[in-house]
């Protein structure tokens, strides 16, 4: 004789309710980690955003500070030693005659608030339309402040050749003949662009005057 072993309604339900219960905290835990992805994702998305146009308006100051130099590079001025607008410093101007470097250990961030902006040696742009604020330092590439072509001061220029020689530093064609070039000083020019979400973009560029 066969007996049929029934398991009460009661005890389903409750393993009905317990599985659901375990699915539905699956769920939310599943729902949860797909909004915090999403909501992640966005904020990088949003952040490179931001650091783009932060880099397109320090193209600006860099392209302000170059139109600065241009116009004052060979003009005559009244520095002390010098006898150029460009061999002494002009800070309101964001230029300085000599280079400083960041100490070692010491950031660009810290470098450019401890030293540069202590100094007041930072020119400041006006907000663009991003709502970026760009601000650049010229720094010219010379061991201290006079005319560049002092033998007391020591700066970097270019290469230059010398007559018929071809000699060492300096360019040549196929044929062995000097192409003559004017020595230039080299500049360092170093913008700061501060923006929205307290987005901070340093970048440099370097020229020859």
């Amino acid at each position: 004789m066969l007996k049929h072993l029934h398991t009460p309604a009661r005890q389903q339900h409750g393993v009905v309710m317990i599985v659901a219960l375990i699915v539905l905290v699956a769920l939310i835990l599943g729902s949860l980690a797909l909004t915090k992805s999403v909501f992640t994702s966005n904020q990088i998305a949003g952040n490179l955003s931001f650091q783009k146009a932060a880099t397109n308006s320090a193209d600006i100051g860099v392209e302000n500070a170059v139109a600065w130099l241009e116009q004052k590079n060979g003009k005559a001025g009244t520095c002390n030693p010098g006898s150029t607008i460009l061999a002494c410093d002009h800070k309101t101007d964001g230029y300085l005659a000599a280079l400083q470097n960041p100490a070692a250990g010491e950031s660009w961030s810290d470098f450019w608030t401890n030293t540069l902006v202590a100094a007041n040696a930072v020119k400041t742009l006006s907000e663009d339309a991003a709502g970026n604020t760009a601000a650049y330092v010229i720094q010219r590439m010379c061991s201290s402040a006079g005319d560049a072509s002092s033998t007391s001061v020591s700066c970097s220029t270019s290469p230059n050749s010398s007559g018929g020689t071809c000699a060492g530093g300096s360019s040549c064609d196929t044929q062995g003949i000097n192409l003559f070039a004017v020595s230039q000083v080299y500049y360092r020019i170093t913008v700061r662009v501060q923006g929205p979400n307290n987005t901070v973009s340093f970048v440099q560029a370097m020229v020859a005057l």
